[in-house]
């Protein structure tokens, strides 16, 4: 599953984008734990925009699907090229990177910000 979570505290929207394997709730609950604990999950990006920008409370999220992709790969590349496409403020585009050494063949072709 490709996701994208948006934190409804912020007035211009935030936007993080991921993926996983398993399904959507359990992920989502672990995004909904760093939000209140950051420090045991310093290597998230929800949980550090939530210590940063809103610290000591847990602003309130909108979590929509993007993409239901079983295959791995499959995954990855729904992920990177919905974060290319839409640059959300979260995300430092490292997906596709990730993509392109899992799969050399596949070619990075820029995309125009909007």
């Amino acid at each position: 599953t490709v996701y994208q979570i948006t934190c409804e505290a912020c007035s211009v929207g935030v936007r993080y984008q991921g993926e996983a394997d398993r399904p959507l709730h359990y992920r989502i609950g672990e995004h909904l734990r760093a939000m209140k604990h950051p420090a045991s999950h310093e290597g998230g990006a929800v949980g550090r925009h939530c210590a940063s920008a809103h610290p000591g409370v847990a602003p309130g999220i909108s979590v929509i699907m993007l993409d239901c992709e079983r295959n791995a790969v499959g995954r990855g590349l729904s992920e990177a090229l919905f974060v290319q496409g839409t640059r959300p403020e979260l995300d430092d585009g490292a997906e596709l990177d990730a993509v392109v050494e899992c799969v050399p063949w596949i070619v990075a072709i820029p995309i125009a910000a909007p």
